[in-house]
Order: C-alpha cells, then sequence, then structure tokens
C-alpha cells in the first residue's frame, strides 16, 4: 500500500512525519505544499473548506490524517520496526509531543522574522518551477504568504516567543543532564524525534536529512540559542546519525 504525504521541505513538522514513515519503511510519495498558492489544494485534500488546515498531511484510504503526531501514530499502527509509542509510556511520549509543538510554534516566530529581512530566502521559498524572473518578480506573493501564516497560526510577539522557546530547551536540557541518549524508556521513541526538530530553527540539522536552499539554513541559525545549547545540538546530531534514514523521499511532485 502506498500513501502520499503533503509537507513542506523547511518544515520541522513535515519531518516528524517523514521521520516516523521512514523509522517504519513505509513507501509514500510526497507532494510540496506552498502556503497560501497551495490553500485550496490543501482544503480539498482534507475535505474541509472551513477552519483551520495544515501541513504535513497524509492521505489514507482511510482518509486524511492532519498533524505529524496523529500521522506517526498510523505509522506506528501500519509498520514493523520496533514502535515508536510504547503503551507504558503514552503520556510522557504526548508530553514531550505537547513540547515540541509549544517550542515550535515559538521557533517559527523568530523564523519568520528573519525571512521577512531576507530576500535570498524569500527566493528560495518558491517553487523551483519557478523561472529566475518570475521569483524576481514574485518576492511580493511570498510576503504575503508569510503575513498568511501568522494569521492563521495566532503567532505571539517575539519577545513571547523568544521565552517559550528557552524554556522548553531548557526541559530538554535538564532531561538530557548526564549525557542521556534517549527521553523516554532507555531507546527511541516518538519524545526523541518531536524534540529533536524543534532544533531545526536554532541550528539546522545537516543538509542530506532536511533540504534546503544555504538561504533559509541561515534563516533557521539561533546563533546566540546554539552557544547556549552545544550539549543539546550535539545530541540532536547524534540521534540523527544514528536513527534516521539519509535517503530522503521520491521527488517531489510540484504543487
Amino acid at each position: 500500500m502506498t500513501w502520499t504525504l503533503v509537507g513542506e521541505a523547511a518544515s520541522p513538522w513535515s519531518e516528524k512525519a517523514r521521520w516516523a514513515l521512514d523509522h517504519h519503511r513505509l513507501a509514500y510519495a510526497y507532494r510540496e505544499h506552498y502556503p497560501l498558492i497551495g490553500e485550496l489544494s490543501l482544503r480539498l485534500r482534507a475535505r474541509r473548506l472551513k477552519g483551520r488546515v495544515s501541513t504535513p498531511m497524509l492521505l489514507t484510504p482511510e482518509g486524511p490524517l492532519i498533524d505529524s503526531f496523529h500521522i506517526a501514530r498510523y505509522a506506528d499502527a501500519h509498520g514493523s520496526a520496533p514502535t515508536l509509542f510504547p503503551a507504558e509510556h503514552a503520556e510522557e511520549i504526548a508530553a514531550w509531543n505537547a513540547r515540541s509543538e509549544a517550542a515550535l510554534g515559538a521557533a517559527r516566530v523568530r523564523y519568520l522574522d528573519r525571512l521577512a529581512n531576507d530576500r535570498a530566502a524569500k527566493l528560495e521559498q518558491q517553487p523551483p518551477a519557478f523561472p529566475g524572473f518570475v521569483r524576481q518578480l514574485s518576492v511580493p506573493a511570498v510576503d504575503l504568504a508569510m503575513t498568511f501564516l501568522r494569521r492563521k497560526y495566532g503567532m505571539p510577539d517575539s519577545t513571547a516567543a523568544e521565552a517559550t522557546l528557552v524554556f522548553e530547551l531548557e526541559a530538554l536540557q535538564r532531561a538530557l543532564a548526564g549525557g542521556k541518549r534517549h527521553l523516554v524508556a532507555n531507546r527511541l521513541t516518538y519524545a526523541d524525534l518531536a524534540m529533536a526538530v524543534t532544533l531545526q530553527f536554532v541550528s539546522p540539522v545537516d543538509g542530506g536529512h532536511i533540504a534546503v536552499g544555504p538561504a533559509t539554513r541561515a534563516a533557521g541559525i539561533h546563533p546566540q540559542l546554539c552557544a547556549r545549547y552545544p550539549d543539546i545540538v550535539a545530541w540532536r546530531d547524534a540521534l540523527y546519525a544514528r536513527h534516521r534514514r539519509s535517503e530522503q523521499p521520491a521527488e517531489p511532485v510540484q504543487e
């Protein structure tokens, strides 16, 4: 059976879903979504014309699944690799996922702030099929897409977002004190995946895992937090080295 994952290449949320699917060696097609211009298509796939829809979205025979946590649970039910959700640690894993969502939501604010002042990154955010002159002319459309995202997700101001991100990274650092390799059960679980990707907007992981352009990658770097949390960045890198398949899905179909 083959599923289709609709996601965004630079999105940590999409990476959580992809990692869970890849962990279970499940075959899936991948379609790239572009905010604002792909909104109608996303709603049609979600079968939801009202309310908020977002990526990642897994299209299954049973219907669309929205949210990386639900997608990972689905992958766990259909895959053959060791579970990422051991039943005896379900509450702990759900709690770490909640922390991941809080951290990512906060980190996205600062990421969009950086993108807003980076023309090169805005050019990279556009579909690769666009020729260079079209990309130059379409930069205002990227600005509109970023405004759309801010309204869609009701983002806090930068100061509050920074405080939330630091709060969650401090919790991760404390949990890993003493050189722990995993957050729960002394083995890989979804808690590890969820918290590892929170660092994508602090210190982007190696490009072989999440392929983005150089300007987009630079926009994801937070120099102060990189210097403050080198231990958890190193933990993330080691986790990827041990547990993340390096190959990307088949060439995505552009929306």
